[in-house]
């Protein structure tokens, strides 16, 4: 038998993800601004009261002159102290 009291149903779930869409002007993005960008989202969620609880994916792409990058966050709030 399951225990399934913790569980969230799938919508909650579905809408802890925050999706984060940028366009830059340039395509030559390096790994190590990537990274900083990166660390940069995850301080963000908490200044914004998230907690971040999965693995951060940032993806750039590359479409003619533009560099669009794709951040896929999983967050919660914070439980109030």
């Amino acid at each position: 038998m399951f225990n399934r009291e913790k569980e969230e149903p799938t919508a909650v779930t579905a809408d802890d993800r925050l999706s984060l869409v940028l366009s830059y002007q340039r395509s030559d993005i390096d790994e190590k601004k990537l990274k900083q960008f990166r660390a940069r989202l995850i301080e963000l969620c908490d200044d914004f009261g998230y907690d971040v609880v999965g693995h951060v994916e940032v993806i750039p792409q590359s479409k003619e002159r533009t560099t669009i990058i794709n951040a896929s966050i999983p967050v919660r709030l914070k439980e109030p102290l």
